[in-house]
């Protein structure tokens, strides 16, 4: 049987403290030498042009192509009054960035040193940007669509011809951008950072638990310094609670209206890993609240899921459910309650219901388990017996024989209607998972 970890809140605020007390501890192995040198090819070469091909792709863009990139790159970068950069190159699992283009791109700033807008193309056509202090609202208003064709779509229409219309894509990006609302400059997060170049295979103990060699070194520190972080502690709580209770609903909270209904595997992992990441910083701000209990088990269940599923296509429903679970953890501690909300059964991803109301064509074509009321969010909420559902809006998982709606995936979530049923819906994914 598996356990679920614990976070006691002495052991988080030991975790907390111990990490600025004992720098050591936390130090992570120096990466060899060679680790970052395709940064650093990369970063010298756009110091001396925005636009970078790396020579295995470079059949992406040609002649023609380029020159309207590099035109495209000096308009925008003119409009947002900050640098814009373009780079196409594949970004393999071994790379030092894991695949992960978010990640590419941060790395790639940070070892540069230069702000600004950048746009990445991998090797299979996908689009990744970043905005580093560019003076516009939030993020491109393309990334969160679904359409295939829609203007600065994140993945090409054609997965088989992964560069068609590859530059047009990425000038309508760098468009978006510079058509948004101007607004303070910004940072962006990276939410999970990739392991060091070199240690991708180590097994990561889960966080947030206390490790062996801490707790050794707190002992060895005697009982006096162990006071010492004790009423720290507490006080840092006191503080961080307080800070807490102020703070506005979470954006996992709100209603997603225009969360993708056709994910892929890679989308999927990337936000599991960024709601994750929320709910544990929550986590080692929040006291004693009657979420806690809620939060800390839907914090393990998830991280679980999210560890199993890895880039396995037939368990792409687990990694829905963790985003789920996370953002209810997140919910539970923001508002203080035991049971978070069941989310959208329309969407899962849409985030948390409102309402629950009977859709005819959900339960007619897709019934079964589902219960006659089914929990809507706000976008989901007009769906009754007078308006047909909009099946673009049902969200369909991927696997290996393509999406599907997530309605007629057997398991733990169909079951239990991702929670509509009642308040067993997190007891029996413990159970799915054989936690106890």
């Amino acid at each position: 049987m598996r356990r679920l970890s614990t976070l006691p809140r002495f052991s988080a605020v030991l975790a907390v403290l111990a990490l600025a007390v004992l720098p050591g501890a936390a130090a992570a192995d120096e990466p060899p030498p060679h680790a970052y040198h395709r940064l650093d090819r990369v970063g010298a070469a756009l110091a001396k042009d925005p636009l970078f091909v790396d020579p295995d792709v470079a059949q992406a863009l040609g002649a023609p192509d380029r020159a309207r990139l590099r035109a495209a790159l000096t308009a925008a970068a003119k409009r947002l009054g900050t640098p814009a950069y373009v780079v196409v190159i594949p970004n393999p699992s071994q790379s030092e960035s894991q695949g992960r283009d978010d990640a590419f791109l941060f790395m790639l700033h940070e070892r540069s040193r230069r702000d600004g807008l950048y746009v990445m193309a991998d090797g299979h056509g996908n689009l990744e940007s970043e905005a580093f202090n560019v003076p516009r609202r939030g993020r491109s208003p393309w990334d969160e669509l679904d359409e295939e064709d829609a203007p600065g779509a994140a993945r090409p229409a054609d997965s088989e011809r992964p560069f068609d219309g590859l530059a047009d894509r990425i000038v309508r990006r760098l468009d978006g951008y510079a058509a948004a609302p101007s607004a303070s400059p910004t940072m962006p997060r990276l939410y999970s950072s990739p392991d060091p170049f070199g240690q991708e295979t180590t097994l990561t103990p889960a966080e947030p638990e206390i490790k062996a060699p801490l707790l050794t070194g707190l002992l060895l520190a005697g009982p006096a310094a162990a006071a010492v972080l004790y009423w720290l502690g507490l006080g840092v709580l006191a503080l961080r609670r307080g800070r807490t209770s102020r703070s506005p609903e979470p954006r996992q909270a709100r209603v997603y209206a225009r969360a993708r209904t056709r994910p892929s595997m890679r989308w999927l992992r990337r936000h599991a890993a960024k709601e994750l990441e929320a709910l544990r910083r929550l986590l080692a701000a929040a006291g004693g609240e009657r979420g806690r209990d809620y939060a800390v088990s839907a914090y393990d269940a998830a991280q679980i899921l999210y560890d199993d599923a890895k880039d396995d296509e037939s368990k792409a429903i687990d990694l829905v459910g963790a985003i789920v679970l996370a953002r209810q953890g997140q919910i539970a501690l923001v508002r203080d309650v035991a049971s978070p909300p069941a989310p959208c059964l329309v969407n899962p991803l849409h985030g948390n219901s409102v309402v629950r109301k009977r859709v005819r064509k959900l339960e007619k074509e897709h019934g079964g388990a589902l219960p006659r009321q089914c929990p809507l969010c706000v976008t989901c909420r007009d769906l009754d017996g007078r308006h047909a559902l909009d099946e673009r809006r049902l969200l369909r998982i991927p696997g290996p024989d393509g999406h599907r709606p997530h309605t007629l995936v057997a398991g733990v979530w169909r079951e239990t209607a991702w929670g509509a049923h009642g308040k067993t819906f997190l007891p029996r994914v413990m159970r799915y998972l054989g936690v106890d």
